[in-house]
């Protein structure tokens, strides 16, 4: 991988070429997402159909048929608006490139305070999902955290975007890790891995961080409807050694298990709603459906489950931890609700840095 020069950047030593081997989701959104492949996810949540939305299966074959008079109107919008945000995101890419980090984060956190004034919808959802997560705090705090949240994530589609043109040296140049000898142990040993982590700080940069080590972890992702934002995602974690396996494509799951027989890991995002097979277990003490697809590999497989977080310090840098792995139930629903629970505790450590506009608990068990 070439390095970045720009005169908006010091020159620097080249940085050594990241693995390029099978790794990542699934995101951030590292990420990862179904292991059988239909549930292990970052970024992928069930269709919104009931707000208007176009539902995936009402998307797919609609690329292409964008001047079909025939297509319902909302449908086209929709198509020409992912078009064009994509062809804004690579533009923007190519700009943020060729800047440092604080010039990145600073765009981002222009990006997120826009959002939280223009995105009604998501405004309300963080809003109303903080009141479940937090009772005990006043309306303030949590609409604090919630135009926190927004920014955030403002500043992690900057950085991602920024990455895309970057490499594993400045990666690790933004990033602490703490705990990597966990990983190194298990290789050692060659046990097979699943690397837990949820929708917190930048998961795309995790993914970076622990592909730049070699780990050839692999992640499993929905197909985004536009081609243009699927292929500039994709090429960013590609850029990382993080390979993404499309969820639902023929032999999705022999490659899945594939990965983890060659001494590859897998990584898992159990945070979100999305299509699936799930369980509905606690988070922030109310019930929340859950992929149970990840758990069910790593009892099957005799996987070690290394929890990792990356959090997003004051000052612009990145701490990312590997904690030691968990000791897991044997009941596969069990096993969900003690990743979950280690997800929650982190979420609880910094709310602001978390995807409080997903609708966590849009699914109820049947009888509530």
């Amino acid at each position: 991988m070439s390095e970045v020069k720009t005169e908006d950047r010091p020159d620097r030593e080249a940085s050594p070429e990241p693995a390029t081997t099978a790794a990542e989701d699934n995101s951030p959104e590292m990420a990862a997402e179904d292991t059988v492949p239909e549930d292990t996810a970052p970024e992928d949540t069930a269709p919104e159909d009931e707000e208007g939305e176009v539902s995936e299966e009402g998307a797919e074959g609609a690329e292409g048929e964008a001047d079909r008079p025939s297509l319902p109107w909302k449908q086209r919008f929709r198509i020409w608006r992912g078009r064009a945000l994509a062809a804004f995101l690579r533009g923007l890419s190519r700009w943020l490139g060729r800047r440092h980090r604080e010039t990145v984060q600073t765009t981002g956190r222009v990006i997120g305070r826009l959002a939280w004034w223009l995105s009604l919808r998501d405004k309300r959802r963080a809003k109303e999902h903080l009141e479940i997560a937090f009772p005990e705090k006043s309306a303030s705090e949590r609409r604090a955290i919630a135009r926190e949240s927004m920014i955030h994530q403002g500043v992690n589609l900057a950085e991602v975007l920024h990455l895309h043109h970057s490499d594993c040296r400045e990666a690790e140049i933004w990033t602490d890790v703490e705990g990597w000898g966990h990983v190194k142990t298990l290789k050692k040993q060659g046990r097979p891995i699943l690397i837990l982590t949820g929708h917190c700080g930048n998961w795309e940069l995790l993914a970076a961080i622990i592909n730049c080590r070699r780990l050839d972890m692999a992640v499993v992702g929905r197909r985004l409807e536009e081609d243009g934002l699927h292929e500039l995602l994709t090429a960013t974690r590609e850029r990382y050694g993080t390979k993404t396996i499309e969820r639902g494509e023929a032999g999705s799951a022999k490659r899945l298990l594939g990965v983890l027989r060659d001494g590859g890991a897998l990584g898992i995002l159990i945070d979100q709603d999305i299509r699936g097979e799930g369980v509905f277990v606690p988070f922030f003490g109310r019930l929340a459906h859950t992929p149970v697809g990840g758990a069910k590999i790593a009892l099957r497989q005799d996987a070690a489950v290394v929890p990792a977080f990356i959090t997003r310090k004051p000052d612009g840098r990145h701490a990312a931890r590997f904690l030691a792995p968990m000791d897991l139930p044997d009941d596969p629903e069990e096993a969900t609700a003690a990743m979950t629970a280690m997800i929650e505790q982190q979420v609880r450590a910094v709310p602001e840095q978390w995807v409080w506009m997903h609708r966590r608990w849009r699914r109820r068990p049947p009888g509530e």
